[in-house]
């Protein structure tokens, strides 16, 4: 062994940076590691399961909402300029009306 003392020296240097944790501390750690380990009832289980599912449909409903919107949006410009371009033509009892 050598007479480098440098694990000695480390020790003392690192005093200082050593947590001490207080009681409030550990107390709060233990009721956070109690909450985990406490078994959920039957509205907590149903609460985990039905957040995720209804944000899920409400996303979807969300994106199906607009996008019928934009596709509705899109049509009626497209209505609009092929009834614009076209001649209408009426006919009635051997009648021509229009263009």
């Amino acid at each position: 062994m050598s007479n480098d003392r440098f694990l000695e020296r480390l020790r003392i240097e690192a005093e200082t940076l050593r947590y001490e944790t207080s009681d409030f501390a550990v107390t709060r750690m233990s009721a956070r590691i109690r909450e985990r380990i406490a078994t959920p009832t039957v509205s907590q289980l149903l609460a985990n399961w039905m957040r995720p599912l209804t944000l899920s449909f409400g996303a979807i409903a969300l994106v199906s909402t607009l996008g019928v919107a934009w596709y509705e949006s899109q049509e009626s410009v497209a209505m609009e300029s092929t009834i614009a371009q076209s001649n209408i033509d009426v006919e009635m009892a051997g009648y021509s009306f229009g263009d």
